[in-house]
């Protein structure tokens, strides 16, 4: 898409300028980047809530909620993902466009902003106590809570045993035995070491005057920076030597299967990259998929099926809720259809509906505000730098004979079952 730039700002700080008249809004996002690591995953997981819980200029939600309605109602966020083998902190706010204003807001929106990233609430060396306390606690909860979505349950327990050893296998939210040893001042010496050796990136989405959005954040983002860690290219080549099976019981009314394949396709060939997408896209995309016709519709065998790709790890992983009965005759089954692939055993129709969606998917990214500045994080992220447009390009030669090639080589690691 024309017009964006990135710009580094020095200190492997780098600055996105995503323009668009589309949106009344201007969206500024700051993703930090660490390298998945057991020993640090739980902290991690804690900082972006106590970070947006209170700073030293505004030391209370309440205070901060003042801020932001005075900013026009303006509002902010804070995550923690997993992208590959990498653990992204993002803190984000979205403010009114001034243009639709009868005043400048933005410098002030970014002066808040900087205030509560780089000045944290911090007493007697560490974050208050009272905050991490209600922080650990969300924290527990949300591990938890991960066991009430048995499918999402599943696909974590089913990466777990097939990257073990392997970075990927880690969670992002950390581990619940580790919460209650993270002290308020270990915590906040750890993110100002985050602060000061990790890539930044600093994104800005909307309608704004480019020259003065470069000089407003250079002026305001002052991170103190050190010796910045050297992210490595997630691990995505392995050799089966024989597939893994796990069968784990649980209460729970519905069994679900995963099972998971190696590519070993670097998606920096962004080709080969591609077809891979549009060829799990054929096998379990929709209803018009393979998995979704032979194995649902033909066969009843399943509630629900669908592929997909983890993109770093170049892993295609099935996912479908079963009966019990019906394990053995699902596996076989689904093997028969990624052969299908393997075999050329596609129609045009096939391709072109899987083609069409994922295009039509591609272009949703620009629907809402936000959408384009993950996407273009990930881009850099993985210096890929592609744009909307070249990916769709990209999507829409994608062959038949393509497939083939890609995937023929694509073997079975795990298969796991969760069942009552």
């Amino acid at each position: 898409m024309e017009g964006i730039k990135n710009i580094s700002l020095g200190d492997k700080i780098n600055l996105t300028l995503i323009p668009g008249e589309k949106f009344k809004s201007n969206l500024v996002s700051i993703y930090i980047q660490r390298l998945l690591d057991k020993d640090e995953v739980t902290k991690n997981a804690l900082i972006p809530d106590i970070i947006t819980s209170g700073s030293m200029k505004y030391p209370s939600a309440r205070e901060i909620s003042n801020e932001l309605d005075n900013l026009y109602g303006s509002s902010m966020g804070a995550d923690i993902t997993k992208r590959g083998e990498r653990q992204v902190l993002s803190f984000k706010i979205i403010s009114t466009n001034e243009r639709y204003l009868d005043e400048k807001i933005f410098k002030d929106v970014i002066e808040f902003f900087n205030d509560i990233v780089n000045n944290p609430l911090v007493i007697d060396g560490g974050f208050k106590e009272e905050y991490l306390n209600i922080e650990k606690q969300n924290l527990k909860d949300r591990i938890q809570a991960k066991i009430n979505d048995k499918g999402r349950y599943a696909l974590e327990r089913a990466f777990e045993e097939m990257c073990e050893g392997e970075k990927y296998s880690i969670s992002e939210y950390g581990y619940e035995e580790d919460i209650d040893k993270i002290t308020p001042k270990e915590l906040y010496d750890h993110y100002r070491e985050i602060l000061r050796t990790s890539p930044i990136d600093i994104v800005v989405e909307g309608n704004f005057d480019e020259d003065e959005v470069i000089k407003i954040i250079t002026e305001n983002f002052k991170f103190e920076r050190g010796e910045i860690i050297d992210i490595p290219r997630d691990e995505f080549k392995k050799d089966i030597k024989e597939v893994k099976r796990i069968h784990e019981k649980i209460d729970i009314t519905q069994g679900k299967l995963i099972m998971g394949y190696r590519s070993n396709i670097d998606y920096l060939d962004e080709g080969k990259y591609y077809t891979l997408v549009v060829g799990s896209n054929i096998l379990g995309g929709g209803p018009d998929s393979k998995l979704f016709i032979n194995v649902r519709e033909k066969e009843s065998l399943c509630y629900y099926v669908y592929s997909s790709v983890e993109k770093y790890k170049g892993i295609l992983f099935v996912s479908s809720g079963i009966e019990a009965d019906n394990y053995e005759k699902t596996v076989k089954l689904i093997n028969e259809q990624l052969d299908k692939l393997k075999n050329g055993d596609i129609s045009e129709q096939e391709l072109q509906n899987s083609k069409s969606a994922l295009i039509s998917s591609m272009r949703t990214i620009s629907d809402s505000i936000g959408g384009r500045s993950d996407f273009y994080f990930a881009q850099a992220m993985g210096k890929t730098n592609s744009t909307i447009d070249l990916i769709i390009d990209k999507l829409s030669k994608v062959s038949i004979e393509d497939i083939v090639e890609v995937v023929k080589d694509i073997k079975l690691d795990t298969v796991y079952f969760l069942s009552k």
